[in-house]
């Protein structure tokens, strides 16, 4: 923690919070640097126009009679203040600009300015032991320093504690009174301490600004970064998206155009898809199981786009050869939808919507729970539209007779607990189709 450590360890080192990181310190100086030049270049400014006036008033002075003990050095200060000032103005105009080399030379100019500046304010009030025995102008020129600048610790303290020894030195040998001297000694170095303390403080309030600036830019130029991911997912999940949407919109109208081939499957897969989908509304599935239903509705019987025509279209019983032919369909269905990214979890479902419960089905003669729950759950969906629809052979079936075939078939060729699920739909909805189109 840092308040085990010794105060001036506390102050001094890069182990106070604030530090600048190397990475930013080149940065941090420049600106500093900066910062200072531009703030001593107006009170440059200012004490060159203080200084005239000053003059101006020892000349009044001087005329009017007024001319203490100790006024004649006074304006010595002021006018050696106008000089300096001067001159610095010269070097003010010289280093505006703001190229690298300059940076160095922009800083010896600022300190310049601040050990003159505290300078003259010591040899001032010195001087005012002889008319006032004051050290105003010495407190006001340390802390004019401490506000207008920001230097680092080390370099305010270089500055005060060799303004103070001189303060000291001097106004031992001028001021005769040993108790205003106690006090000026006493005074003088709490607000030399005081004004050191107000540099410190500031120059690290201009650190923390700094770095809560680099941290604002950092997470901006995050956050930018992560905008532009976002806007590249984005624009590659639209992409994706768009590719899914044609490449189910071609897969679809396969199948459409399949069903087109014979009047009478005309709207089988849409149908099987709404009795599907009921049913596993009504069993509770979740959004991704009710997709799937209604993906694998629509392609179960893709693959009879494979199956002659003669085949499909034959108004009699298939022969041997033939069923065997027809039998193909779910495992070509499933070679089809295979190279489609959207089908992968429907190809199961594509693949054994033929199964029976009790392992006599096809193509693979799975049994039981082996076979996928919504393969099982399609396949009641497939078998209630073939009863109800109309073929060459024979006329559409009822829903009692759907009912009767499914009860007889629990357990056999269905599932018997989507069976019975199935049933008390029906009966849910008042013996009426489960949907109407």
């Amino acid at each position: 923690m840092y308040s085990k450590k010794p105060l001036l360890s506390f102050l001094l080192t890069k182990n106070m919070y604030g530090h600048i990181p190397d990475s930013n310190k080149n940065e941090f100086n420049i600106e500093l640097i900066n910062l200072n030049f531009d703030r001593s270049r107006k009170l440059n400014l200012i004490l060159l126009i203080i200084s005239l006036i000053l003059l101006l008033i020892d000349f009044l002075n001087k005329q009017k009679g007024l001319w203490l003990s100790g006024s004649k050095y006074l304006s010595y200060t002021h006018l050696l203040l106008l000089i300096v000032m001067l001159t610095l103005l010269v070097f003010f105009r010289v280093y505006r600009g703001l190229e690298p080399e300059q940076m160095r030379r922009r800083q010896l100019i600022v300190l310049l300015l601040a050990y003159f500046l505290t300078l003259n304010c010591t040899l001032t009030s010195i001087i005012d032991q002889l008319i006032h025995g004051e050290i105003t102008v010495y407190i006001i020129g340390a802390y004019l320093i401490a506000v207008m600048n920001n230097f680092k610790p080390l370099t305010s303290m270089g500055i005060y504690l060799t303004n103070f020894l001189i303060f000291i030195m001097g106004i031992t040998f001028v001021q005769e009174n040993p108790a205003i001297l106690r006090g000026h000694y006493v005074n003088g170095a709490i607000l030399a301490v005081f004004a050191w303390f107000l540099s410190v403080i500031l120059y690290y309030a201009k650190v923390r600004d700094f770095l809560s600036r680099k941290t604002i830019e950092l997470q901006k130029g995050e956050l930018e970064k992560a905008n532009q991911q976002l806007t590249s997912t984005n624009l590659k999940l639209h992409e994706s998206l768009f590719a899914l949407d044609e490449s189910q919109n071609i897969i679809f109208t396969l199948a459409l155009a399949l069903e087109s081939k014979d009047a009478y499957l005309h709207g089988h897969s849409e149908r099987v898809t709404d009795y599907a989908i009921e049913l596993g509304r009504f069993l509770k599935l979740s959004e991704v199981d009710q997709v799937n239903i209604y993906r694998a509705a629509i392609l179960h019987d893709i693959g009879k786009i494979g199956i002659p025509d003669v085949i499909l279209n034959k108004p009699s019983a298939l022969d041997s050869e033939e069923w065997s032919i027809m039998k193909s369909h779910p495992e070509r269905g499933e070679a089809i939808c295979s190279k489609l990214n959207f089908a992968r979890e429907i190809l199961p479902i594509i693949r054994h919507h033929h199964e029976r419960y009790d392992g006599k089905g096809y193509p693979d003669g799975l049994s039981g729970e082996d076979i996928p729950f919504l393969a099982r759950l399609v396949s009641i969906a497939d078998t209630v539209d073939a009863i109800t629809s109309s073929r060459p052979y024979r006329s559409a079936g009822t829903f009692e007779q759907v009912l009767e075939e499914l009860q007889k078939c629990a357990g056999t060729q269905f599932d018997p607990v989507l069976v019975a699920a199935f049933i008390s739909l029906y009966n849910n909805n008042n013996k009426q189709l489960i949907v109407s189109k």
